[in-house]
C-alpha cells in the first residue's frame, strides 16, 4: 500500500468534515494537501444533487437561527439601555 493510499485510507476512516476541517487550518503539508483536497473532490463529485441541496440549506437554517439570535439579543441590550436612561433621568431630575 503506498503512503496516498495510506493518506486516503485514513481520510475515509475519519471523514469529510475532519479532513476539511485539517485541510482548512492548515494541518497537511506537501502532498498531503494534494491528496485531501483531490479526496475531497472525489467526495464532492459523488454526492447526489439532493445531498448537495440539503447540506446548503442545513447551512442556511443554521444561518438564519443566527441571525434570530443576534437580534433578540441587541433588541434586549437596547431595551436595557432605554430603562437605564430613563431611570438615569428620573434620579436627577
Amino acid at each position: 500500500m503506498t503512503n496516498e493510499e495510506r493518506f486516503i485510507a485514513s481520510c475515509e476512516s475519519v471523514g469529510e468534515a475532519d479532513v476539511r476541517q485539517k485541510l482548512n487550518a492548515d494541518r497537511f503539508s506537501g502532498r498531503k494537501i494534494l491528496w485531501a483536497s483531490d479526496w475531497l473532490e472525489q467526495v464532492e463529485s459523488a454526492k447526489s444533487d439532493a445531498t448537495k441541496a440539503e447540506e446548503r440549506s442545513s447551512g442556511l437554517r443554521i444561518a438564519a437561527g443566527t441571525d434570530r439570535h443576534f437580534s433578540s439579543t441587541l433588541s434586549a441590550i437596547l431595551f436595557l439601555l432605554l430603562l437605564c436612561g430613563a431611570a438615569w433621568f428620573l434620579m436627577v431630575r
